[in-house]
């Protein structure tokens, strides 16, 4: 019985998974084209008609996570719900990523990510600005609305979401996915907004 064909689409987004995967076992350095391909079960020339290079499929999960967080945002302004809501609802979906996506964390935070050619750092670097840069606007939209306190910094609190996230990452990363502080993240950020929101800091 012959295997049935995926689409092209389906295809790319299976090896990537896959590349994750084995991110997320062996680190970036533990990444061979051979291995991918005999995990999807198609031979290694198949692969190359989809990614050219090792290289090719690391920026394609750069993109590919730069697309889910901003989906994601989009998906908040098209709810049109209040912005402390959008906040942490992102907080939250972040978090989730990170959990789902072990291997993200050990690519996002390896040489090949951080150390890699220059357009590949400046990749890295837009994904991070531009996302605070959308958390901040949602952020000055609350302190707008009267849902956020009037002295507080938009761009302290996107500051502040980033980087809780970054710390679950990190940790996740040095102990090979063993460890998940997201729900000591939840707390935290849970501090973080009875100090900003106007309706947890009356009375």
């Amino acid at each position: 019985m012959s295997r049935k064909r995926l689409s092209s689409t389906l295809r790319q987004q299976q090896i990537l998974d896959t590349t994750l995967e084995i991110i997320a076992e062996k680190g970036v350095g533990g990444v061979s084209t051979a291995e991918i391909a005999q995990r999807v079960g198609i031979v290694p020339s198949a692969l190359y008609r989809h990614f050219e290079s090792k290289e090719a499929l690391i920026d394609a999960l750069l993109d590919r996570t730069h697309m889910i967080l901003f989906e994601n945002v989009r998906k908040m302004t098209l709810k049109k719900s209040d912005p402390k809501e959008d906040l942490k609802s992102l907080f939250l979906l972040h978090l989730e990523f990170i959990r789902k996506n072990p291997g993200m964390p050990k690519l996002v935070f390896s040489d090949a990510a951080v150390f890699g050619s220059p357009e590949r750092k400046e990749k890295v670097l837009s994904i991070v600005k531009n996302y605070m840069n959308k958390l901040t606007e949602i952020a000055e939209k609350g302190r707008r609305d009267g849902d956020f306190l009037q002295d507080i910094s938009p761009e302290a609190v996107a500051f502040s979401m980033v980087s809780f996230v970054q710390y679950v990452g990190l940790i996740s990363n040095l102990s090979d996915g063993k460890t998940d502080i997201g729900e000591l993240a939840e707390q935290a950020w849970g501090y973080i907004e009875r100090a900003i929101r106007t309706d947890l800091t009356k009375g």
